[in-house]
């Protein structure tokens, strides 16, 4: 805080100009112009689904966001006149390019930061401007080429590994139309720097993508439907294309959010902090738009699910900006609309977790970016957790994740390891078991560990068929024991890693093991529960289909009512564990607005609303 508070007060002394700021009229919004759709719907398509590039190899893999990587793309900032129809030149003077320089700083201090700026000239103004700020540029590349706009997490490039020697190369999908200097920026990042560049007729944007690494694929429903108007591919096709596209194995869609600034992309409510752990907004009782009861829907069908390691997510609820006054003003669909806040909307670079924060030192709710800090170090332990206030750009659609794109890094080495859980009954002897690869080979794999901050010590794990394994045997443990851990790796080319990635960082980012709750964030983490998820095609007209999701073997009824409370139809289902689909047959419905609920073993959960056309 006095770090920060120390900065403040140089740039107020020698950058007034910053906090002057001008308004964000010119910038283009993070969603594609209604304008921009048509140019789209207009284009002649053509036939090759990869156009001139290779085909895409068959042993490709997506990385997770959250492992290492080489560089952070960005697009500096340009400043506009007021109706983008002149380029004033490089910002150093507006929000945005305050925005870029801490972007640049801060990623500069975990790995290179690459630079996307139009014209090799303005490399001297980004440079001053940053030696001004105390900030002078050390670890970075610059790529003239004319750009759009700073929306890099949308128009790519996306990376992935192939090959035997983990080769690093681009999907290029197709970004909006209208936006062409966007859209070729990464094959031109691939051509600079040696990498193979996979061109795609998939419509779609980095910000709707989330991958595990290990194959599953997170997206809204967004995906589906543009394709299925832009390129006329149905479902089957489009999901074969990204697949193919993204080297994944397991496709889980969400339900697009129909308030989020025009994206309907899921990096605005949700992020995956590492192969298991799940952040997810939490709108408020008070706001009344649909996106609420959307998101909670979302969430338990993430809540359903297992991870790589054969059991469920752990999901961290993250409450929702305020206004400046404390208060959740925005509470209908436009309103949201207009001011796409959350606090998720981050970059994980290596060791550094930077998000989107609403208040600097004068003016906004600081105390509620203090808490959502604090939140963070506790979910997030051995990061630097970094806000950056963007209250400027939550009105164009976006935040930090958007305007940032990780690049895979070099010589991977990715340790694959489930972390010990504990149970209620008390044990001293802890199976460890992990997965280390790289196309080197393993050298070796050690679990170090301590107890209650004394002396680490070494557990060299043992080869056994392609995964290392031991017992970590603690003598004279107690239940009121604090245990840390890692998994310590190293490759036959020299390559080193550890598991957790912040482990030694900052001497606090270890597995813990104890018997009772100290972490201080158990009040936002979520589990499972019978839910009712919203019922397809609403508007329906011959059958209903709702989803719905039970913890248990048990008897569950599915009604569906008139406005009036009469059940009109019933069905009873013995329903096993998970989630699953109960079809009703409405036809004989007259057209108007119907209710439809749940009830689990005679007890009712839930009931919700449709329309029958």
């Amino acid at each position: 805080m006095i770090k920060r508070i120390a900065l403040f007060v140089f740039l107020i002394c020698s950058f007034s100009v910053i906090f002057a700021q001008k308004s964000r009229k010119g910038h283009l919004p993070a969603a594609r112009t209604q304008q921009e759709y048509q140019l789209m719907l207009n284009e002649i398509k053509s036939n090759n689904i990869f156009g001139k590039a290779d085909p895409l190899p068959n042993n490709m893999r997506m990385p997770g966001e959250f492992e290492e990587s080489k560089a952070v793309c960005i697009s500096w900032s340009y400043e506009y006149n007021d109706d983008f129809t002149e380029i004033l030149g490089t910002d150093t003077s507006t929000v945005y390019g305050w925005i870029s320089a801490q972007l640049a700083h801060y990623i500069s201090l975990e790995c290179q930061v690459w630079i996307r700026v139009w014209e090799a000239s303005d490399t001297i103004k980004i440079k001053k401007y940053m030696a001004n700020l105390g900030w002078p540029l050390s670890n970075y590349k610059f790529f003239p080429k004319k750009g759009d706009d700073f929306w890099m997490r949308d128009f790519g490039p996306i990376g992935f590994y192939y090959g035997n020697k983990d080769s690093v190369g681009f999907t290029d999908m197709k970004y909006y139309s209208g936006r062409e200097n966007d859209n070729v920026f990464p094959a031109h990042l691939a051509t600079e720097m040696n990498y193979k560049n996979y061109i795609s007729r998939l419509n779609a944007e980095g910000g709707n993508l989330m991958t595990d690494g290990y194959g599953r694929l997170f997206f809204s429903s967004k995906i589906k439907g543009e394709n299925s108007s832009i390129v006329g591919w149905n479902t089957t096709t489009t999901y074969a294309n990204m697949k193919s596209i993204f080297g994944a194995t397991d496709l889980q869609e969400l339900k697009v959010l129909s308030c989020d600034g025009g994206t309907g992309h899921i990096d605005l409510y949700t992020k995956l902090v590492d192969e298991e752990t799940i952040l997810v907004s939490k709108l408020p009782n008070e706001i009344t738009a649909s996106d609420r009861q959307t998101i909670e829907d979302n969430y338990q069908k993430l809540a359903s699910l297992q991870s790589t390691f054969g059991r469920p997510y752990t999901i961290y609820r993250i409450p929702h900006p305020t206004d400046d006054d404390g208060k959740h003003n925005n509470i209908t669909c436009a309103q949201l609309d207009g001011d796409a806040r959350n606090f998720v909307n981050g970059l994980t670079v290596n060791n550094t977790f930077i998000f989107p924060s609403y208040s600097d030192e004068i003016d906004g709710n600081s105390k509620q970016t203090d808490s959502i800090v604090a939140l963070y170090r506790a979910i997030m332990p051995g990061y630097n957790i970094v806000p950056i206030d963007c209250r400027e750009m939550s009105p164009l659609g976006g935040a930090i994740h958007c305007i940032t794109m990780q690049i895979p890094a070099d010589n991977p080495l990715r340790v694959w390891h489930p972390k010990i859980v504990v149970n209620k009954v008390f044990q001293n002897n802890f199976n460890i078991l992990t997965k280390c690869e790289n196309h080197s080979g393993i050298k070796k794999v050690a679990c170090v560990w301590r107890k209650n901050n004394e002396a680490w010590q070494t557990l060299a794990l043992t080869d056994s068929a392609g995964y290392h394994i031991g017992v970590l045997n603690i003598p004279n443990l107690t239940a009121s024991d604090i245990v840390e851990y890692y998994i310590d790796a190293e490759s036959n080319n020299g390559k080193k890693a550890t598991k957790p990635a912040t482990a030694n960082k900052y001497n606090q980012g270890y597995y813990r093991i104890q018997f009772s709750y100290g972490t201080g964030v158990e009040h936002i983490k979520v589990v499972p529960a019978n839910h009712l998820f919203a019922a397809y095609p609403n508007p329906a007209s011959n059958q209903l289909n709702i989803p719905f999701q039970v913890l248990d073997n048990q008897l569950v009824t599915i009604q569906v009512l008139d406005v009036t409370g009469k059940v009109i139809v019933e069905k009873n289902i013995e329903a096993n564990i998970g989630m699953q689909t109960a079809t009703l047959d409405i036809n004989e419905c007259p057209a108007g607005l119907y209710f439809y609920t749940m009830k689990v073993d005679g007890q009712k959960l839930s009931t919700r609303k449709f329309l029958k056309r």
